[in-house]
């Protein structure tokens, strides 16, 4: 019996960093009506595909979505290349931005592998940093062109600034 219980003692940790990329867009364009949840304008749904082109060898995972008709909308064409129904992840008014943010970090954290995750203007900066990237701020309302790649493991966190469409 000591020795069962030593030997739990003295046991490594168990490896409680997952790997996992992280690929945080904002929602492409989106048209201006109905003003609480409009859909994507033309130009936001050649941004969704132009988002799938980009991420086509990615293997993406996991998507994790707002409850918005622009968010599910601009993760769809990657839903369908890869067979996956999004996550959608509540908003909560009492909670606020890092809130949401840390939901989203920590859900994407607990999947693991390569996870999409579709944001907006005001919470893509603050994903980035709760997954431990630089600070990033809130995206100007006319920017829908940045991705950010974040990579969590062992290493510690990398991160990758680009560009999606036009």
């Amino acid at each position: 019996m000591l020795t069962l219980l030593a030997s739990l003692l003295f046991a490594a940790p168990a490896d409680t960093t997952r790997p996992v990329t992280v690929i945080v867009v904002r929602h492409a364009e989106k048209a201006a009506a109905p003003a609480n949840t409009p859909p994507l304008s033309p130009e936001g749904l050649a941004r969704a595909a132009a988002l799938d082109t980009a991420l086509a060898d990615a293997k993406v995972t996991a998507i994790l979505v707002t409850p918005y008709l622009r968010n599910t909308e601009t993760a769809a064409p990657v839903a369908r290349r890869f067979g996956l129904t999004p996550i959608v992840v509540p908003v909560t008014a009492q909670g606020g931005v890092k809130l949401h943010a840390t939901t989203m970090a920590a859900k994407a954290r607990e999947l693991g592998g390569t996870v999409l995750i579709v944001g907006h203007s005001n919470t893509v900066g603050a994903i980035v940093e709760a997954l431990g990237g630089p600070v990033v701020g809130n995206l100007p309302e006319t920017e829908y062109t940045l991705m950010w790649t974040v990579v969590v493991d062992g290493g510690g966190v990398r991160v990758v600034r680009s560009r999606v469409g036009m």
